[in-house]
């Protein structure tokens, strides 16, 4: 018999953070969700506006790209875990994201 293993372990085993105007929240999420299987947001801090995207590490490269495009769309931010936020995943080195140019 296999062990049951949650949707969380086999997903979501990296994650990014980002501070995203609360007014693009929606498009975020619905562009992500549009790209089955790439990534799932979440938010971490309402107040912040900050979000957690959790993806799988063979779409890494792919969800690079798609950020960076977002990037020129929508105001967002690449931060460092909050500290009172523990997901229990590895903390990653912060990438470059473009910021928005407007």
């Amino acid at each position: 018999m296999k062990p049951e293993v949650s949707r969380a372990d086999i997903f979501a085993s990296k994650a990014r953070y980002f501070r995203v105007n609360r007014l693009d929240l929606v498009y975020l999420k619905f562009t992500l969700e549009a790209y089955e299987g790439l990534a799932v947001l979440s938010t971490v801090d309402r107040e912040g506006a900050i979000v957690r995207i959790g993806y799988p590490r063979f779409s890494e490269e792919e969800l690079d790209a798609l950020l960076s495009a977002l990037a020129t769309e929508i105001e967002m931010t690449e931060v460092p875990r909050p500290d009172s936020y523990t997901d229990g995943l590895p903390v990653i080195p912060i990438r470059k994201v473009v910021e928005h140019a407007g």
